[in-house]
C-alpha cells in the first residue's frame, strides 16, 4: 500500500510538471520562433515482489518464491527542445526575415551571443539592426550592423545591400547540434559549444511562426489533468485505507 501511494504520487508530480511544459508551448503558439517543449516520461525502475512466510520461521526460510514485479511510480526523464521549423508568414516587411536553417546570431545586454530563430528586426535609435527584445543583431564578424537611413536589401546567403547598391554586411547566421543549444528565453538560446556559420538561406519578408502544435497540446492537457485528478482519487483512497487500518489496529491486538 506504501508503494501505491508512492506510485501515485510520483504521477502526480510528472502530470503536473508536464502540464507546465504544455501550458508554455499554448501561451507562446503565436511567437514568432518560438521552440515547443516536449517532456519524455520514464518508470521508475520496477521492484521484485516475493511471498514471505511468517516470522517464526527461519531466515533461510522466509523468503519464497517471486511473485512478480511492481512498479514505482513514473518521473519526468528529460524536457527538449523540438528544433522542428515552424511555418513561414509572408509579411512583406523589409526587415522581417526568416531561415531555412540555422540562427540568427544577436547580441544579450551582457555583450554575450543569444541565438534566435524569431526575425522580426528593427531599426534602433542609431539605424542598428535589432530584435524587438532590443538585442543587436551581429554580422558575419561579430558586429552590430548599421543599416543607415535608406532601405535595405538582404539576399538568401545574408547580404545586406543598401539602396544605391553599397554593402552594408552580412548577416551571421550559425548552425548548432541541438544538444549544445540551451534555452534562454521563450524564442532565444545560448550555445554551449561554437557552432558553424552558413548559409541560412535567408527570406526577407517573411516569418516563421510557432512551431507549438495547438490542438495537440491541448488534446495533451486534456489527458494530463484527468491523470492527475485519477492519481489524486487513489491517493486519497489509499490514505483512507491506511487511516482506518491502524484506527482498527488496536481493537484487534
Amino acid at each position: 500500500m506504501i508503494k501505491g501511494l508512492y506510485s501515485a504520487f510520483t504521477a502526480m508530480d510528472a502530470a503536473w510538471r508536464y502540464q507546465d511544459v504544455l501550458a508554455n508551448n499554448i501561451a507562446n503558439a503565436n511567437t514568432v520562433g518560438y521552440k515547443r517543449e516536449v517532456g519524455a516520461m520514464q518508470s521508475f525502475p520496477d521492484v521484485l515482489l516475493s511471498q514471505q512466510s511468517a516470522v517464526p520461521a527461519p531466515i533461510a526460510a522466509r523468503i519464497q518464491g517471486i511473485v512478480g514485479q511492481i512498479g514505482t511510480g513514473k518521473f519526468i526523464a528529460e524536457f527538449s527542445t523540438d528544433f522542428t521549423a515552424g511555418d513561414f508568414q509572408q509579411t512583406g516587411e523589409e526587415l522581417d526575415l526568416a531561415l531555412d536553417a540555422g540562427f540568427f546570431a544577436v547580441q544579450g545586454s551582457d555583450g554575450q551571443p543569444f541565438y534566435t530563430r524569431a526575425g522580426r528586426f528593427q531599426r534602433g535609435v542609431n539605424n542598428e539592426l535589432m530584435t524587438t527584445a532590443g538585442y543587436r543583431v551581429l554580422d558575419e564578424d561579430g558586429l552590430p550592423i548599421n543599416l543607415g537611413t535608406s532601405p535595405v536589401t538582404i539576399s538568401g546567403d545574408g547580404s545586406i545591400t543598401a539602396a544605391n547598391n553599397q554593402q552594408i554586411g552580412r548577416l551571421q547566421v550559425v548552425d548548432f547540434v541541438p544538444a549544445d543549444l540551451r534555452r534562454a528565453g521563450e524564442a532565444y538560446f545560448r550555445a554551449t559549444n561554437g557552432g558553424e556559420q552558413i548559409n541560412g538561406g535567408v527570406r526577407q519578408g517573411f516569418l516563421e511562426r510557432s512551431n507549438s502544435e495547438l490542438t495537440e497540446d491541448m488534446t495533451a492537457m486534456m489527458a494530463v489533468q484527468r491523470t492527475y485528478q485519477a492519481n489524486q482519487s487513489v491517493l486519497s483512497q489509499l490514505d483512507q485505507s491506511l487511516e482506518l487500518a491502524t484506527g482498527q489496529l488496536g481493537r484487534w491486538r
